[in-house]
């Protein structure tokens, strides 16, 4: 599994869900993009990932099973995680956390026609407007490379949230740029936590006991997210 961090954000800030990924018995490689600058190419930080698969796959001490790998991330972190997947036949899930596809190289719509890898996004909608400088323009977010995947595929939307309740220290000072929720960070973090295991062992091990916490999460009782499948 690896994982791509946000826009600035330290990997650090993601220390949680490798945590939490690890617990269920994956392998988890946290990428840092802080030392590539303010405009980092895109596409070579997914060729960076692409580097750091083959890497992985070479440790035999890591167990890493050359059939089963999979990339997350959350917003610049997502996008790249798709544009890995689009390039990258060894990556055969990916999950985007409330990914935004801002600059070029764009994937969605662009390259998700010939992606073979399955596709699970959360997100927000608070931060999707169009005045200002939005974090997760309507235009470019999760809603985005959902529309555009092939089957099968997932959305899930976490009502209240905003972009930055997927980073474990929401007080970060670059985080103030994005708009405030009304939901606790910690529904975003428990709902993802949730849903990229159940998507990673329903892809990657077909793990179908993963069915139902993917169509029917608690989230969708406690009426805090919607999900629509295809």
């Amino acid at each position: 599994m690896f994982v791509s961090p946000g826009f600035q954000m330290e990997r650090a800030q993601y220390t949680s869900y490798a945590h939490h990924l690890a617990t269920w018995g994956f392998t988890v490689v946290l990428a840092d993009y802080t030392d590539k600058g303010f405009f980092a190419d895109h596409q070579m930080l997914a060729d960076d990932v692409g580097t750091e698969i083959t890497w992985a796959i070479a440790q035999s001490n890591l167990g890493v099973d050359a059939t089963k790998i999979a990339t997350a991330g959350h917003s610049l972190g997502g996008d790249i995680s798709m544009l890995v997947a689009a390039d990258d036949t060894r990556v055969t899930a990916v999950v985007g956390w409330d990914p935004v596809d801002a600059t070029s190289p764009s994937v969605a719509p662009e390259k998700m026609a010939s992606m073979h890898a399955a596709i699970a996004v959360i997100g927000e909608t608070t931060d999707g407007g169009t005045s200002g400088m939005p974090c997760a323009p309507s235009n470019e977010n999760y809603t985005q490379f959902y529309a555009a995947a092939h089957a099968p595929a997932v959305q899930m939307t976490v009502k209240g949230a905003d972009h930055m309740d997927w980073v474990d220290d929401p007080s970060c000072s670059f985080c103030g740029f994005c708009k405030a929720g009304t939901a606790a960070p910690a529904l975003a973090r428990a709902a993802t936590n949730r849903l990229t295991v159940a998507w990673l062992r329903r892809r990657l091990l077909d793990d179908t006991a993963m069915d139902p916490w993917l169509t029917a999460p608690p989230e969708i009782a406690a009426g805090t997210a919607t999900v629509v499948t295809k």
